[in-house]
């Protein structure tokens, strides 16, 4: 598994907070000197640990690029300028982002490619030639001059059936919602009201969002009234709704954009009713489900706190959060995301790792049985074990840990965390 770029803990503490569902971060730092450069022979090198040199890979993992960036990463390192995502940006663009990054965190950003790569700060400064004109250029929606010529030759075609549809098509778009910063899928449902809350809003938009609801971008267009039935209903009104809606180009245009950015809806309306199907079964079988799509990891009340002094600890305090349960009890993915570390842990007995969109890992310790392998990408709520007594412990519980990387020393107050995402405990 891949470590891809990311903040020490304090500067993740200061520039990455956990917030209810999916984060969309702006644009914090503008160019930096060059003092603390690297040869492009150099960040060849580092994308070839962090992504085997695919400088355009997205897995849908929450990570972009060449030298896998978070999106708040890129954004906050000024990647916005040339491209929504990493992976859209050309080589030059992304390595003259990752410049800036290694200027604020050093090489420790890429902890696992960047001693083997030999990234150090003070190199030569890479030739590189990043401009504004990316591959996200190829990858947008066609400009609007563009969508207009398609409107002129379509115009001419419709016949009172097409008309229909695209009225019906444009009626949807008035209920359309463009993301902005700060936005969550719980958010925008509770702001439009939307009936069935954000999990109904996600099933709508799933072919536009992708297959994690925590991970929403800027700028993306999101159905509110409904899914593509919804649309279907519509395209049945009477035929005197059609001869009251002349052909009008630029109508007819909006209907275009709609279709550009979330290609073919129509083809998506089965999956996403099974979707549904499967996040209402999801939510039926978790009693703690909220809105921001965050559970508590076990039905158990609270035990011994995080940062609790004593010297069982090697660290000298409690760097988790214990939760009183019996062998057995059913243990929960707090959110969706992907499993980083599944086995034997030593002193914390057979533990889980998972990593979330936010770019915080929660981990679960002590357990007598594991559902879920590395790699496994699992759903908030989802059974992933089974609580025990494993490793070092006086008696059954779950120790549960929230950390700003996969490694022991870099956690955060699990209840804090999980309280701030609409979880009562």
């Amino acid at each position: 598994m891949i470590t891809p770029a990311r903040t020490s803990k304090k500067q993740r503490l200061a520039l990455t907070l956990g917030m209810a569902g999916a984060i969309v971060a702006a644009p914090l730092i503008g160019g930096l000197a060059t003092a603390n450069a690297a040869s492009v022979s150099t960040w060849d090198k580092v994308a070839q640990g962090e992504s085997t040199g695919n400088w355009h890979i997205n897995t849908g993992n929450g990570f972009y690029g060449g030298l896998q960036f978070t999106q708040s990463t890129w954004a906050e390192f000024g990647g916005l300028k040339y491209a929504p995502r990493a992976d859209l940006a050309t080589k030059d663009q992304q390595i003259a982002i990752a410049e800036k990054v290694l200027a604020v965190q050093g090489p420790g950003a890429w902890p696992n490619t960047s001693g083997p790569a030999g990234l150090t700060k003070g190199g030569p400064a890479p030739t590189v030639a990043p401009s504004t004109s990316s591959k996200a250029a190829t990858a947008a929606p066609a400009p609007v001059a563009k969508t207009e010529s398609k409107s002129v030759t379509v115009e001419p075609k419709v016949v009172s059936p097409k008309l229909t549809e695209k009225t019906s098509t444009t009626s949807s778009s008035s209920s359309t919602y463009s993301v902005v910063k700060g936005d969550t899928l719980s958010k925008i449902a509770a702001a439009k009201s939307v009936e069935g809350g954000w999990h109904k809003l996600y099933a709508a938009n799933r072919a536009v969002i992708g297959s994690n609801p925590n991970l929403i971008q800027v700028g993306q267009k999101l159905a509110i009234a409904g899914s593509a039935k919804a649309g279907a209903t519509s395209a049945e009104a009477p035929a005197t709704k059609t001869e009251s809606a002349p052909a009008a180009p630029h109508k007819v245009s909006v209907t275009l954009k709609e279709k550009a950015a979330a290609p073919a809806p129509a083809t998506k309306a089965k999956p996403q009713i099974s979707v549904k199907s499967a996040d209402s079964s999801a939510a039926a079988a978790t009693t703690k489900t909220n809105s921001s799509g965050y559970v508590a990891p076990v039905n158990g009340s609270l035990g011994t706190a995080f940062g609790t002094g004593g010297s069982m600890w090697s660290s000298g305090s409690h760097t988790g959060q214990d939760f009183i349960v019996g062998t057995g009890t059913s243990v929960k993915a707090i959110a969706a995301g992907t499993v980083v570390s599944a086995g034997n842990g030593g002193a914390y007995g057979n533990e889980i790792v998972i990593r979330h969109a936010d770019g915080k890992y929660s981990q679960y310790a002590h357990l007598s049985s594991i559902k879920v392998s590395v790699g496994s990408t699992v759903g908030a709520g989802q059974q992933i074990g089974l609580s025990g007594a494993t490793g070092n412990v006086t008696g059954p519980h779950l120790h549960f840990e929230i950390r700003t990387t996969p490694n022991y020393g870099s956690g955060i107050n699990p209840v804090t965390y999980l309280r701030a995402h609409g979880v009562s405990l």
